[in-house]
């Protein structure tokens, strides 16, 4: 009995030991909070997500979205001023410049050109796009995942497809029948110790009859240092490509803009243009100088102009997207699900990067999911995972979860060091792990503590360890858990 009772009690102590543990990691994640008036924005019930190197945003009264995404105060998303504090019906009575874009982090449901109705009631495009599930109030709670978790989770109304459109003294036009019912969800969450956000998007079929429907999923970044400024040059967007990936076209990436169409938007929307003036048609009579083509193997840069109105497509061959920028030297990524030729995507397209002349502009890079034939009840689910990095310089090079990579691990045979720049995502330490031929472990050399809030750069000489053949760079996070960030071949 003796012996018996001495385990029950070192069980019991174990076991507070445990819910102890259990009860400081629960409260270790309380990551959500909600605020009225959140930065004088005039919209209550705004829910935060915030730890010491992020806060999130998101607004259920205007549409749902996402207005805040910072790395500590440098802000990745572009909010209309325009449209602060206002709440719109849930209608799809919209016209043409009633578009209630509030910026920030948003979505459209894919095809567009299927969504709306032409003069005849058929099926055709609209602009807006569809209200309900784009900018009408969502529904939002806080619940906790089964990681411990707390999370944001929003959800539209039901969004009926073709939506009407207005055709002046004609007016409304609208459908001969409702042919679908579309519902959107979200929910998200981060950490306390990254600037990571985990991001599920589902897309619910509601009604009666089969459909076909995918997302594109945009964020609106600023791109001014100040308003008016527009010095868009400085703000940027970043595309892995392949060139063994081309377009359905055959070709490898477009622009959708011509000389004419351009000259015709500035014309129109910015200031006069005169055809006989040698230096406009020098400047202004081409399809844009801000599609700056592969600045580093395998990169292409996009770099944010306000006298361009149009979209760059390429299909991006790795699992992300990179917005940047350079006046503060910050990097936002996103990391998305791999592109699958075996699936069907709208205009072959898995990303999108906009530059929007709207106000007073903003760069978009955009998500494009696969389209996905859904039954009455059927949905898909797809995952995003954003992240932001202080990083020395630009451009990107590469992207995984633990950063981004912007000078890849070197080798200076006549010096035997190793170097490499990046940013990262996780709070702890860098540790360069040396291995020999087989694989085997040599030795950790411990670096820098490093954040998300500074750039780490790194060198190792490695004079005394001739049997190494390769080097792996990893971020130990808090939890002890090793980050591949990089890694080099001798």
């Amino acid at each position: 009995m003796k012996y018996i009772k001495t385990i029950t009690i070192k069980f019991n102590l174990s076991y507070l030991v445990v819910l102890f543990s259990i009860s400081c990691f629960a409260q270790d994640f309380k990551t959500v909070s909600v605020e009225n008036n959140y930065k004088d924005w005039g919209w209550n019930n705004v829910h935060i997500a915030k730890n010491k190197y992020i806060s999130l945003a998101v607004v259920p009264d205007a549409g749902g979205r996402i207005l805040e995404y910072n790395l500590g105060e440098v802000p990745s998303l572009w909010l209309n001023p325009k449209l602060k504090g206002k709440t719109f019906p849930a209608t799809d009575e919209v016209k043409m410049k009633e578009w209630r874009n509030f910026g920030g982090y948003r979505l459209v449901p894919i095809p567009v050109e299927n969504c709306s109705v032409d003069k005849n009631g058929n099926k055709g495009k609209r602009w807006p796009p569809p209200a309900i599930i784009g900018d009408a109030k969502y529904d939002v709670a806080i619940r906790e995942n089964k990681l411990g978790h707390q999370t944001i989770e929003v959800k539209s109304g039901v969004q009926q497809l073709p939506v009407p459109k207005f055709f002046g003294n004609k007016g409304f036009v609208y459908p001969n029948k409702i042919e679908e019912e579309l519902q959107y969800s979200r929910s998200l969450y981060i950490e306390p110790h990254s600037s990571l956000v985990y991001i599920d998007h589902t897309l619910k079929n509601v009604g009666e009859t089969k459909v076909k429907r995918g997302l594109k999923i945009s964020s609106q970044h600023v791109s001014e240092t100040k308003r008016g400024m527009h010095d868009g040059e400085n703000y940027v967007a970043y595309i892995p490509f392949d060139e063994n990936l081309k377009l359905p076209n055959g070709k490898q990436f477009e622009v959708t803009t011509n000389p004419d169409l351009r000259w015709q938007y500035l014309n129109r929307n910015r200031f006069k243009l005169d055809k006989n003036n040698p230096e406009h048609i020098e400047k202004y009579y081409n399809h844009g100088t801000n599609w700056k083509g592969e600045v580093a193997p395998g990169i292409y840069e996009v770099e944010y102009d306000y006298n361009q109105m149009a979209g760059f497509h390429i299909i991006a061959s790795d699992s992300w997207l990179c917005y940047v920028n350079k006046k503060t030297n910050t990097a936002f990524v996103k990391i998305m699900e791999p592109y699958n030729p075996q699936l069907e995507y709208d205009h072959g397209l898995n990303n999108a990067i906009f530059c929007s002349g709207l106000s007073e502009g903003y760069i978009e890079t955009e998500v494009m999911t696969p389209l996905y034939d859904l039954a009455p009840n059927e949905s898909f689910n797809y995952r995003e995972i954003h992240g932001a990095a202080k990083i020395e310089n630009a451009p990107i090079l590469n992207v995984n979860l633990a950063g981004v990579t912007t000078h890849k691990m070197t080798f200076d045979l006549k010096l035997n060091k190793v170097t490499g720049t990046y940013g990262v995502f996780i709070e702890g330490r860098a540790i360069l792990r040396l291995l020999d031929a087989s694989g085997n472990v040599i030795k950790d050399i411990k670096k820098d503590m490093v954040n998300p809030l500074k750039s780490f750069s790194f060198e190792a000489f490695l004079r005394d360890f001739i049997k190494v053949k390769s080097c792996e760079l990893y971020i130990e996070d808090v939890n002890g858990k090793l980050n591949l960030l990089d890694s080099y071949s001798l």
